[in-house]
Order: C-alpha cells, then sequence, then structure tokens
C-alpha cells in the first residue's frame, strides 16, 4: 500500500509541475489553441460560407487542425527539462519513469489537447455543424488528441536535445491512422451512418497505446541517455 502512494504522490507531484509551469509561460497552451481556431476560421474565409459544402469538409478541417496544433508543443515535454537539468534528477531519483512518462503525457493532453475540445465546439459555429455531431465530435477529439500526446512524447523523447521539426516527421506518418478513424467518426455521423465501430478502434488504440507507448517513450529516454 506504501509503495503505490508513493507512486501515486510521485505521479502527482510531476503533473502539477508540469501544468503550474505550462500556465506560467502562456505561449504554451495558447498558441495550439489559437492556431486552431484561426485554421478553422480561415476555411469560411476562403471557401464561402455556403453550409453544406462546409460541413463537408468539415471533419477533415477540425481534425487536420487539431493534428497540427498538438505537434506545436511536442518540443515543450522533454526538452526544456532536458536543458535545465530536471530530467537527469528524474531520471536518477530512483523512481520509475514510466510513472514520469505518464504524468508528463497527461500534463501536455490537458494543456494542449482539453482547449482543443472547448475550440472544437466554436468550430462547430464556423462550419455548420449538426448539434447531432457534438458527441461523437468530442469523444473521437477526446481518445484521438490524447493519443497524439503518447505519440508526440515519444516524438519528443527520440528527439531530445535536437530540434522540433524532427519530431513532427516522426509523430506526423505515426498520427495518420488516428486522423483516418478521426474524420470517418465525424463523417460517419453527418451521413447518419453507424459510427461507433470508428470509435471502437479508436478506444483499442488508446488501450494499446497508454501501456505501449509509454514503454516505449521510457525507452526512448533511456537510449538517449546512453
Amino acid at each position: 500500500m506504501n509503495e503505490k502512494n508513493t507512486l501515486f504522490n510521485w505521479f502527482k507531484l510531476v503533473l502539477k509541475r508540469d501544468l503550474v509551469l505550462s500556465f506560467k509561460k502562456i505561449a504554451t497552451f495558447m498558441v495550439p489553441l489559437v492556431f486552431f481556431l484561426i485554421v478553422i476560421t480561415l476555411f469560411p474565409l476562403a471557401l464561402g460560407t455556403e453550409g453544406s459544402f462546409l460541413s463537408t469538409l468539415s471533419s477533415g478541417v477540425i481534425w487536420v487542425a487539431a493534428l497540427l496544433a498538438s505537434l506545436l508543443a511536442v518540443e515543450s515535454i522533454f526538452n526544456e527539462d532536458y536543458r535545465d537539468g530536471t530530467l537527469d534528477q528524474f531520471l536518477i531519483s530512483g523512481e520509475p519513469t514510466f510513472i514520469l512518462v505518464l504524468a508528463k503525457v497527461l500534463a501536455h493532453w490537458l494543456v494542449t489537447g482539453a482547449p482543443l475540445l472547448l475550440a472544437s465546439l466554436i468550430s462547430t459555429f464556423f462550419l455548420y455543424l449538426p448539434e447531432g455531431l457534438l458527441f461523437p465530435l468530442l469523444i473521437s477529439l477526446l481518445m484521438g488528441t490524447f493519443l497524439l500526446s503518447l505519440l508526440g512524447a515519444l516524438g519528443g523523447a527520440l528527439t531530445i536535445g535536437k530540434t522540433a521539426i524532427l519530431s513532427a516527421v516522426i509523430v506526423l506518418p505515426l498520427s495518420v491512422p488516428i486522423l483516418i478513424l478521426g474524420v470517418a467518426v465525424i463523417t460517419s455521423a453527418l451521413n447518419g451512418q453507424d459510427f461507433f465501430s470508428y470509435l471502437y478502434f479508436l478506444g483499442a488504440m488508446l488501450a494499446i497505446g497508454i501501456p505501449g507507448l509509454c514503454l516505449a517513450t521510457t525507452e526512448a529516454i533511456f537510449i538517449n541517455y546512453d
């Protein structure tokens, strides 16, 4: 029981620290959110305001904007701790690195992914999405953005001390299945078709991705330090 409490306290400590540091730097959570809203706003301005046309494109627009916005903060997951030596202290502390990675992924999602869920509600007005699409939209983005945070952590771990562009190059190809399934959920709902099968696939990917990608990220950190 004491060991479980220690691990939970370690998880809370890392999570709280990352959240406090993120909210002290407004750009960390504001840039992805503003970028998402700008992309969503530009499409009606460029393509016109015909409701049916924008509604047809909405699934791809929302998911591409969410994917690109989530990549903007990937570098901050590990690089800042690497530069100031905090990551070294974490690794020599003797605490499980898996817990460290999971806490950092959750902090990254709370700072970048969760605001995108709220911003997606605003996007429904710009893209003329019916109210009935709010549930599939939010559920797919909830699972999809958390998967993107997991992939972002893996990309960040593989490129510790290097440029953010390299992280994006690694993460983008891996995120294609998430993009396809996310778009399929909204498109199916828009066409009145069953979209739960796509949500089940996203849920299965998330269930496998949380332990699998956290372990892969842990190994990537150790590889960079060897």
